[in-house]
């Protein structure tokens, strides 16, 4: 007899939910829901103003770099990358020697992303510092989860760093 209450129970609350649930889904259908808008568009006789790019001088903050504010910037990487020659690789790849050199330097001993390894070239001044601005504008399916680094004088003091991270850096850009 008490087994025959509980299973009542358990069968009159599924069907007292299964009906609420229907007439709520009566009473309140998103799908009839119609949100009117009304769209203006200003008329203005001024002329756009133009965006300009400002070119970065890369030559120019590398020559002012500073190798000590790098090394410090460097402590945002160390958390995915090793500098020391013949480190391990980590989530990130090691940098030791990365400016100047192809894009997966390391070949096979790390797992490149696809988008990588098809950009292909090699790192120079430019392409590190497009890169270290934005990852995801640069190479847009890359496994890095950096947002970037915003300031130029930062990024040109972080590839100080990295240059010095050499047998025999590469040369300044002029």
């Amino acid at each position: 007899m008490e087994l025959n209450k509980i299973a009542a129970s358990i069968l009159l609350s599924g069907l007292i939910i299964m009906i609420v649930s229907n007439v709520v889904d009566t009473l309140y259908n998103p799908e009839d829901y119609k949100i009117e808008h009304q769209t203006i568009v200003a008329a203005s006789n001024e002329p756009q103003q133009k965006i300009e790019q400002v070119a970065l001088d890369i030559g120019e903050l590398m020559q002012n770099a500073s190798f000590e504010k790098g090394k410090s910037a460097a402590k945002k990487c160390i958390a995915c990358h090793s500098f020391e020659k013949g480190g391990m690789n980590k989530v990130g790849p090691n940098l030791w020697n990365i400016v100047g050199n192809k894009k997966a330097h390391l070949g096979s001993s790390f797992n490149y992303s696809k988008a990588l390894l098809e950009k292909g070239g090699k790192w120079g001044y430019e392409e590190l510092f497009t890169f270290l601005k934005n990852p995801k504008a640069y190479i847009k399916s890359t496994r890095m989860a950096f947002a970037g680094i915003s300031n130029p004088q930062e990024i040109a003091d972080l590839v100080s760093y990295l240059r010095s991270m050499s047998d025999s850096p590469v040369a300044l850009p002029k």
